[in-house]
């Protein structure tokens, strides 16, 4: 007895390795969205007291800043917007030919847009100019929707 393919079934192969990829490439923005920086505009004098930037002592405690990177989470939900888009796209194709390129177009844009978030939000965040907000200024332009910048300021401590 002669064992016949499922009809369809390399369209299914393909809307399967769409959705692998596609939970891989969000793995991997994950992995690799994340990043931190910190700066403290000062320090300690050899009896204790605090410093600041420039070495003059200071009575109060110079301010640290912590910048910290992660993933967007719009970003995920336009990869899963996409993938289903895609899914619905291949539905309607005319051919399972068609159907079967549409798919792994999608699957190749969607890890090309999860490179490239991950390319802009490190080169941005890099760029981020983190002494501005040690004194007090500084303002910040996310990478949006690509990532998201924290902002955390903290006055320095001995321990």
């Amino acid at each position: 007895m002669a064992s016949s393919a499922l009809p369809g079934a390399t369209v299914i192969e393909k809307i399967r390795r769409l959705v692998i990829v596609s939970v891989i490439a969000a793995f991997a923005y994950a992995v690799f969205m994340t990043a931190n920086r910190g700066y403290c505009a000062g320090g300690f004098d050899a009896q204790g007291g605090f410093v600041d930037a420039s070495g003059r002592a200071v009575d109060q405690a110079p301010r640290c800043v912590e910048l910290t990177l992660g993933p967007s989470p719009l970003l995920y939900a336009g990869i899963a917007l996409f993938v289903v888009l895609a899914i619905g796209r291949a539905t309607n194709a005319s051919t399972a030919m068609a159907a079967r390129r549409s798919l792994s177009r999608s699957a190749f844009v969607v890890v090309g847009i999860v490179v490239f978030a991950i390319i802009v939000s490190q080169v941005w965040f890099q760029l981020v100019p983190i002494e501005g907000f040690a004194s007090g200024g500084g303002s910040i332009f996310s990478p949006f929707p690509f990532g998201i910048i924290d902002v955390e300021t903290t006055p320095m401590t001995t321990s």
